[in-house]
């Protein structure tokens, strides 16, 4: 897991893997990240590791904005 704090930009980043997904509580890190913070002046953004392909998945995205899928 990677957090980047940028609570001066108004956000913190939570890179996590499939397998922290499983492991950590979203709603408890978010609490836990934000207990010294404004949560008005704040939010915590969360990047999530997909299941899928990378290359199939970045092809149908690449396809998809290009209007030709």
């Amino acid at each position: 897991m990677e957090v980047y704090d940028k609570r001066n930009k108004g956000f913190i980043e939570v890179w996590m893997t499939k397998e922290e997904q499983e492991q950590y509580d979203r709603s408890e890190l978010t609490r836990l990240l934000l207990k010294d913070t404004d949560p008005k002046k704040c939010m915590v953004v969360f990047f999530l590791s997909g299941k899928e392909d990378l290359y199939t998945a970045t092809e149908n995205l690449l396809l998809a904005n290009l209007g030709c899928a």
